[in-house]
């Protein structure tokens, strides 16, 4: 059958039952419009989010802290958490920061739903709902009760903005798989051969500023053509404040204040002869069609290049409206127009890995190798079991490039915690930016993906933000350059967050900044764009006199911090309880000289001529402290030998210089490597999804393929199967992290992150090329860390570090079969495989691909 063929053949999720719950449903969107598809049949429901809407408002100067502070301002309560630290009593200071506590971010808000009744198109007669990761649309196909199939399409369009719906019967003679899921392109022009009746309404969690009324009273606007058109328009009011459901506090979500107002435009489309539409209470009533479409596009007095309200409602409704006509003056083009823009994304890098016993692919294939034709839930269990799969590792490394496209373009708000998709007003830990690895990670595939015009919404984001934290270094901590701290938000939040009682642990994080401004140098690195890199430079520099100013001299005549925390976790003191703040953390004293570093190797790209900074830098450089090996052999978290409160935990901040760093790997720093893979054995092999992302890249770095295949066959635990179906393990199934059946990541519960993170591994355990050796010449390592579980395969496009291009590598028996490179400039490279030490200087010159392997 044409269905089980394209299910083997193309970049599909596949489920065979409508979605049960949110994370059943599959995303789709185009950067600003994001909608969750969930395939119903005779009731359908697509929650759409617009990336521009939030909580809250634009701040009002920095934030402000709770306090109380005595007669002290903030920067001499630092001073007291740093003499209680001297006497030995870290409580102490961790009480005299959590005064410097500053409120919470705002959240993520979803706007509106559209649902369709459709009572005669019930049925589950052949059904099965695909989201095409190379076309950026969700296919549903089933057979009605009554025998009709149907088919429904819906995707977000970025070159129009706007959301399509088109549902359709289609002929008598066809089969749910003729022109079905599976086929490429819009819906079959012989569609429509059933005319049915079909209700179209608008729903929200937010109170309606104008509720859903018509903007055109509907009748057949092309009666020879049979077709009819009505135009809704609706507007709401996002609450002014949302608190996380975590703190405490009462009236957690309020209404009434400033806020984002948006406003929605939807066009209703009914074909067939004699089809009508009207509006009746607000809800579109369509009869005798044979098929509905709905148009979608949205609009907000929010300015994201800005970050601030314009406030002028009118201009709102006739912005969505202009978009809507737009959208509708060619419509039947739209698909067309979605599929280029998606695809050509998309297509820029391809995969296929094969399990041993299976034919490698050949030059010139088309698609994969053998695949199982089942659905994912189920292929997910057979995973679990140990059946090969390794098409599903394929899948969750291009759905991390389809969200990423999905959700990031330019002009857009970056990803937050669950992308652009969320469905709550108030969502876990409030859908915001959590700069202690989340958002980081979220963008880690984006360059070695190529896809860099989809970095671009993080990096203006970041001038925004590091402009915010300068008053915030400056009040807070009496420090030049700027600051972020754990958590913000849409409008550059940058303070500790907390009301006054909340854990240090993860309020108390001074080094978001710091972070974050690795996603500035790593642009860089990857597609030597000098420009960009003089554009964002404030935020590399910002971020480094930060440092500077609150690094603080140790009695040894070291330089350190404090207070300073290791992201999230806690020591044990002697007592028995948990304490967060010590001095100079791992994690703390890796990103400060990984951030220096970078602002002295750079230094003369842009033209930096501060001489007093650069002799600040170097000096800081020769007095911070690198890692250490503890006694039992790890890599030390913290200063003193401490136990770990909780030895299985989740972040690994302190292995920041393996990944995303790139200073220790088992040759430029053997006994640091060795302690970090110590580290992450005893972390345990079960965490939360994005930890499980992260410990991937962190053993590919390390050359371990026999944890990179236990990692990818944790990551896709499939943590809403069944427990009775699944292999028994020793940990309890609430603290496994992995997939839900869609493949979006469970913490759970959902976040993106470790989608994006799984990608951004699974490339590092194919292809590195972050070293340099003594005479300064790159290095390109292919295939560094492949699992035996894929002794056969191919990848092409994926963009490496010093403006290169792995056009093609092919490896067969675990060895490399061909492997070509290009660049844009000339680059001299050394090339070396697996676990081989010798090396082969490759030139590779712009616009001639070079074979540099086979």
């Amino acid at each position: 059958m044409d269905d089980e063929v394209g299910a083997t053949t193309r970049l599909q999720l596949r489920l065979d039952a409508p979605a049960e719950r949110w994370t059943d449903a599959f995303p789709v969107g185009n950067g600003r419009l994001g909608a969750m598809v969930h395939g119903g049949t005779a009731q359908e429901l697509v929650q759409v989010n617009d990336d521009t809407c939030w909580s809250g408002a634009p701040l009002d100067g920095p934030p402000r802290p709770v306090g109380p502070l005595g007669d002290d301002d903030p920067p001499a309560v630092v001073e007291r958490a740093r003499a209680r630290l001297a006497a030995g009593d870290p409580l102490g200071a961790e009480r005299e920061v959590q005064r410097l506590q500053t409120g919470w971010s705002q959240a993520y808000q979803p706007l509106v739903d559209v649902e369709l009744d459709h009572p005669a198109a019930a049925g589950d007669d052949g059904y099965r709902r695909v989201l095409d990761l190379g076309r950026g649309v969700v296919t549903t196909t089933w057979r009605a009760a009554d025998g009709t199939p149907w088919r429904q399409d819906v995707r977000v369009s970025h070159p129009d903005r706007a959301l399509l719906l088109e549902r359709a019967s289609l002929p008598v003679v066809a089969s749910p798989g003729d022109g079905g899921a599976a086929s490429p392109g819009p819906v079959p022009a012989g569609a429509g051969a059933a005319p049915h009746d079909v209700r179209v309404r608008l729903a929200s969690r937010h109170p309606w500023a104008v509720a859903p009324t018509s903007a055109h009273r509907g009748s057949a606007d092309d009666p020879a053509r049979g077709r009819a058109r009505v135009v809704l328009r609706a507007a709401v009011d996002l609450p002014s404040d949302v608190l996380p459901d975590y703190s405490g506090e009462p009236d957690l979500v309020t209404y009434g204040g400033r806020a984002v107002h948006a406003g929605v435009a939807v066009a209703v489309l009914a074909d067939g002869p004699g089809a009508t539409v009207d509006v009746v209470d607000g809800e579109v009533r369509v009869r005798g069609a044979g098929r509905v479409r709905v148009v979608l596009t949205t609009a907000t007095d929010h300015d994201v290049a800005a970050g601030t309200l314009h406030g002028d409602r009118a201009r709102v409704a006739a912005e969505a409206r202009a978009a809507l006509d737009a959208a509708l003056a060619d419509l039947d083009g739209l698909p067309a127009r979605q599929e280029a823009d998606h695809g050509a994304l998309m297509g820029r890098v391809e995969l296929d890995l094969r399990a041993p016993g299976e034919d490698p692919p050949t030059a010139g294939a088309d698609g994969p190798g053998p695949v199982p034709d089942l659905p994912l839930d189920a292929r997910l269990v057979r995973h679990a079991h140990g059946a090969p799969d390794p098409h599903l590792a394929v899948l969750a490394f291009q759905y991390g490039r389809h969200l990423t496209v999905s959700g990031s373009r330019p002009g857009t708000l970056p990803l937050n915690l669950q992308g652009i998709w969320n469905p709550h007003v108030q969502p876990p830990w409030n859908a915001n930016y959590t700069i202690n690895i989340n958002t980081e990670m979220n963008y880690w595939p984006t360059l070695v993906g190529d896809l860099a015009e989809c970095h671009e919404p993080l990096l203006a984001w970041l001038d925004r933000l590091a402009a915010a934290g300068e008053a915030t270094a400056r009040t807070l901590h009496g420090a030049r350059g700027w600051v972020a701290h754990h958590n913000s938000d849409a409008w550059c939040f940058t303070g500790p967050t907390g009301r006054g009682r909340d854990s240090v642990s993860w309020s108390w994080w001074p080094f978001g900044g710091v972070w974050l401004a690795r996603h500035v140098v790593d642009h860089h690195d990857w597609t030597g764009d000098d420009d960009a890199l003089r554009r964002h430079w404030s935020v590399v520099r910002g971020a480094a006199l930060f440092v500077l100013d609150t690094l603080v001299e140790l009695p040894d005549g070291s330089l350190g911090t404090a207070p300073a925390t290791s992201p999230e976790h806690h020591y044990l003191l002697p007592d028995g309880r948990p304490a967060a703040a010590g001095v100079s953390t791992t994690s703390d004293l890796a990103m400060a000289r990984d951030l220096l570093d970078h602002v002295r190797r750079l230094a003369p790209v842009v033209g930096e001529r501060d001489e007093d900074l650069l002799a600040a830098v170097d000096g800081a450089l020769d007095r911070l402290p690198t890692e250490r090996v503890a006694p039992d052999g790890r890599l030390a978290e913290w200063s003193a030998d401490v136990p770990d409160a909780e030895p299985a935990h989740r972040h690994q901040s302190h292995l920041y210089r393996v990944f995303p760093g790139t200073s220790i790997d088992p040759d430029a720093a053997p006994a640091l490597a060795t302690a970090a893979r110590r580290t992450l054995d005893a972390r345990g092999p079960d965490s939360t999804g994005w930890s499980l992302a992260w410990r991937l890249a962190l053993r590919a770095r390390l050359r371990d393929p026999d944890e990179v295949t236990a990692l990818v066959t944790a990551f896709l635990h499939p943590v809403d199967a069944d427990p009775a179906d699944l292999p028994p393990s020793a940990a309890p199934a609430a603290e496994r992290g992995g997939v839900y059946r869609s493949l979006l990541c469970a913490h759970p519960p959902f976040q993106i992150d470790g989608n994006l993170g799984f990608t951004a591994g699974l490339a590092e355990a194919l292809v590195q090329a972050h070293r340099r050796g003594p005479d300064g010449v790159r290095e390109v390592h292919l295939l560094p860390a492949l699992p035996a579980a894929w002794p056969s395969g191919r990848v092409r496009g994926l963009r490496l570090r010093g403006g290169l291009r792995l056009v093609d590598l092919a490896w067969r028996d675990g060895r490399v079969v061909r492997a070509v490179l290009g660049a844009e400039r000339r680059v001299v490279v050394d090339v070396r495989e697996g676990e081989r030490a010798e090396r082969r200087q490759v030139v590779v010159r712009p616009g001639e691909p070079t074979v540099a392997a086979g």
